[in-house]
């Protein structure tokens, strides 16, 4: 997800405010939980917008002050055969794979296994230079950030999607680096996100999705993994699809097949394809990760003040000049009445899902969809963009 533009947020605040405005008030239960009333008007918001853009399959978590939480579900997780969402649906939730990957990396910083400013160069067992300034470090920061000067318009997204292609070739091809600096500015890109990845595996010796089950997804006890076929049930898992106008959806992240598919041999240079976008969770893994996102204690699987860190933006910091952002997380200031919302975005296959908390307040939304018409205004998806809106005012007070 790139940074929004002070226009691009006006413009987002005033599309939010349209549907904040058309939600009445709501009730909520002894139990902190939305009333039967309250939650039926909630769901009928919902599908309207879920029906404007033609989503298939959809969940969407509230996460109230002081732990209640709802869950609504919409429509098919899979159309052949017809397998409806349910709270179990596990949908791949793309680029909130770097936000979550992020809570990794953190627990291994904190445990002194990583420095958020060394040079990764260690970490890999080879020089990681930009071919314009071979002096310039390139750093775990500036991997979560955004800032290393990577490209994901170059070899990384043709020759880098072909079998047996290392990271090392990629590092050493000019087309993969910006004519910057690294730490310099912001430049959005799942390459770096990946590097950032194997990194994590180079420190804790571990497959990404194993460090991750045991630093992050075991303490949260979440259903999650960055590897399809370790979702159990598979048929828990939706499929992805694209829509376009007036076309039936067209299925392009077939999940059986995935989970079908034999495992791979651990190989840190080739997993650079890992972090950016793989991660799979259901509703219950999606709330437990809102309230990590959202909490001040780090619930057990980072310190409190890493995790505040994370949510900082970190200009200045470590070699990063302007970044604009935190660690792998991105600010929507205003835009959402009353809240002051962090989090990450993530789209891919017809898929948008949405991770945003205000620490604040200890809440947050969750947006997982499947087989949406992915329509951009700024720096996000109006689907995701209008059930945030929808989830953040109802939590209003």
């Amino acid at each position: 997800m790139k940074n929004p533009t002070g226009e691009q947020l006006s413009s987002l605040r005033a599309r939010a405010e349209r549907i904040e405005a058309a939600l009445p008030p709501l009730r909520r239960g002894a139990d902190g939980r939305l009333d039967a009333a309250s939650r039926a008007q909630v769901a009928a918001a919902a599908e309207r917008t879920l029906r404007r853009y033609r989503a298939v399959g959809a969940s969407l978590v509230l996460c109230a002050p002081g732990g209640a939480t709802d869950v609504l579900t919409f429509g098919l997780a899979r159309r052949r055969p017809r397998i409806p969402v349910t709270e179990r649906t596990c949908f791949r939730v793309a680029s909130v794979s770097k936000l979550v990957m992020a809570f990794g990396a953190l627990s291994l910083v904190a445990d002194g296994l990583l420095s958020l400013d060394e040079d990764v160069s260690a970490r890999l067992g080879y020089a990681v230079r930009h071919p314009g300034y071979p002096d310039a470090p390139v750093t775990l920061r500036m991997l979560l950030t955004h800032t290393a000067a990577l490209r994901d318009e170059g070899s990384y997204g043709t020759r880098g999607m072909e079998p047996g292609c290392t990271l090392r070739v990629l590092l050493a091809d000019p087309a993969n680096w910006l004519p910057r600096r690294p730490g310099e500015a912001f430049h959005y890109t799942n390459f770096g996100a990946g590097i950032a990845g194997v990194v994590l595996e180079r420190a804790s010796g571990l497959p990404l999705d194993g460090l991750m089950q045991r630093r992050v997804f075991s303490p949260l006890a979440i259903r999650a993994s960055y590897d399809p076929r370790r979702i159990v049930p598979a048929d828990d898992l939706a499929d992805g699809y694209a829509v376009r106008p007036l076309l039936p959806p067209r299925l392009r992240y077939d999940a059986a097949a995935l989970a079908a598919r034999p495992p791979e041999p651990f190989d840190p240079e080739r997993d650079y394809l890992a972090a950016a976008g793989r991660l799979i969770t259901d509703s219950a893994g999606m709330a437990a990760l809102v309230r990590l996102l959202a909490s001040q204690d780090g619930m057990g699987v980072l310190p409190g003040e890493l995790l505040s860190l994370m949510r900082t933006p970190q200009d200045g910091m470590g070699g990063v000049v302007n970044a604009g952002r935190g660690l792998n997380t991105a600010l929507l200031p205003g835009v959402f009445d009353g809240f002051s919302p962090v989090g990450h975005q993530g789209v891919a296959y017809g898929m948008c899902a949405e991770l945003f908390a205000d620490p604040a307040r200890g809440c947050g939304v969750g947006v997982m969809t499947s087989g949406v018409r992915l329509v951009r205004e700024g720096p996000l998806m109006l689907p995701g963009l209008e059930l945030l809106a929808l989830g953040f005012a109802s939590l209003r007070d």
